[in-house]
């Protein structure tokens, strides 16, 4: 008689079957990814003038590159606040804050709400940094919350200010009244967090000197594209047409973590990205201890692990990920049901390719 295969692994039985490398952290090496992402960013500053000289489609990709470039470096402060940047907790929390700092994200605030995040990924009401809106939700929100909500290009601003400092879902990251902290600890390390930021923001003006043309679009506008670069990933790891979340009486982490996407994006921007986005599924499923420089050897290991499991890991190629992101936006609105909630079927049929040819 054969035996049945149980529908998901635990956590330590996958733990077992990856390379155990996989888990180890190195402080020279998380060092030296953030130092060479420093080191672009700073090249790139060199050759604005060079891009600039160019027109606006110098300019274009400009932009493109440093905002980019301002992800790959978010992607380090990301280790840094999951502990997977090394074994050192105040380490972490230095680079963490030098990395994100200059990013104006605030690290310790953001480190309590993404963490909230990995340890309800898919869960209705606890999902922090990407909320699950069901029927009655969406119907209740302004016209004008669901049109931006709706609308890819506002993910330019959703992350700052949206996100970060209005606090829109989760709480601000920068006010310590913000109903995000529980306790005065995590309100002065808001506090402290803003603070690093406000230091960042003031060498930066200080280096412009009055020149606020020049800041806008050296400084500014990259960090809006770094923003969409937040919004597009967080959102396309979690949604697709047949996405699932869950209600207390369904929800376990292990299937909260198996409901993310891996998504390959091509064009170089996996490896610039520090594979975040096509590593993200073993990222979710031990988020405190792979650093990204492990993440593709340890996604190798788990696909083969699990293919026993038909249809838990999910993996896309996804070189249009712009017009899928804007597709998905437009289409899926809420999820609806109880217990284990899904989107629509009309939904999921609008969301297809032919509905948009």
């Amino acid at each position: 008689m054969c035996e049945t295969v149980p529908k998901y692994p635990s956590i330590s039985e996958i733990k077992k079957q990856l390379p155990q490398r996989c888990f180890e952290r190195s402080v020279p090496i998380s060092i030296y990814f953030m130092i060479q992402d420093f080191a672009l960013l700073g090249s790139l500053y060199i050759l604005y003038d060079l891009f600039s000289s160019w027109g606006v489609g110098g300019l274009l990709v400009w932009w493109l590159a440093a905002g980019t470039l301002g992800a790959s470096l978010f992607c380090i402060g990301h280790d840094c606040g999951h502990g997977s940047f090394s074994d050192h907790r105040w380490l972490n929390d230095l680079c963490g804050h030098i990395c994100h700092g200059f990013l104006l994200s605030p690290y310790w605030p953001w480190q309590k709400s993404h963490r909230q995040h990995h340890l309800y990924t898919s869960h209705l009401t606890k999902d922090k940094g990407h909320p699950w809106v069901t029927k009655q939700q969406f119907e209740a929100r302004p016209w004008l919350f669901n049109f931006l909500a709706k609308n890819p290009l506002s993910a330019f601003f959703r992350w700052f200010p949206i996100y970060t400092l209005i606090g829109i879902p989760d709480g601000s990251h920068f006010l310590p009244t913000s109903d995000l902290f529980e306790t005065w600890t995590e309100r002065l390390q808001c506090c402290v967090s803003g603070g690093v930021c406000l230091g960042w923001l003031w060498v930066v003006f200080r280096h412009f000197d009055g020149d606020y043309t020049r800041m806008l679009s050296v400084y500014f506008v990259p960090l809006l594209i770094m923003g969409f670069w937040m919004i597009m990933l967080t959102y396309l790891h979690h949604q697709d047409v047949n996405a699932e979340c869950y209600d207390n009486s369904q929800w376990s982490f292990v299937k909260g973590a198996f409901q993310t996407i891996d998504r390959t994006y091509g064009f170089g921007f996996d490896y610039v990205l520090h594979h975040i986005s096509d590593g993200h599924v073993a990222h979710h499923l031990f988020f405190t201890q792979i650093p990204h420089y492990r993440l593709k050897e340890a996604t190798v290991a788990l696909k083969t692990l699990l293919k026993p499991y038909k249809g838990l890991y999910k993996e896309q190629r996804n070189l249009d990920f712009l017009w899928l992101f804007t597709r998905l936006n437009y289409a899926l609105d809420y999820v609806v049901g109880s217990g284990v909630l899904t989107y629509p079927q009309e939904q999921r049929e609008r969301a297809a390719v032919d509905k948009w040819d």
